[in-house]
């Protein structure tokens, strides 16, 4: 499995709003595996004063198939759910994107998760 973040992320009054990527599917193990829920942070540096590394702004956002669905062929996700935000994301500036998509067989019970990052660009 390779989830990837979209290169380019949408601002909105300073926050990411709805962070997404695509999925690759190619390589789920056999079975009937379902995506359950996906958490994505962005992070941000906030720079270098005198002797110190001042702190970015920050958030979190999810999806859970608990409140609305994910629909087949499952090759996008989208964290469409605001969490918590720390800060204002400036536009232009590098960030990091971080995610995990927890992953279920339907037939066995069986879980998977998947850890990625991505530098993405804020606009």
């Amino acid at each position: 499995m390779a989830a990837n973040w979209d290169p380019i992320q949408t601002l909105n009054s300073g926050r990411v709003e709805w962070p997404k990527g695509d999925i690759d599917i190619t390589d789920l193990p056999a079975g009937n595996f379902v995506p359950r829920w996906v958490d994505a942070w962005v992070v941000q540096g906030g720079g270098m004063g005198a002797g110190q590394i001042l702190e970015g702004p920050s958030q979190s956002t999810s999806h859970s198939s608990y409140w609305s669905p994910w629909v087949p062929p499952y090759n996008r996700w989208t964290a469409d759910t605001a969490g918590w935000v720390m800060g204002t994301f400036q536009a232009g500036q590098p960030a990091l994107g971080i995610s995990v998509l927890a992953w279920r067989d339907s037939n066995t019970g069986t879980n998977l998760y998947e850890w990625w990052f991505d530098f993405i660009v804020l606009q």
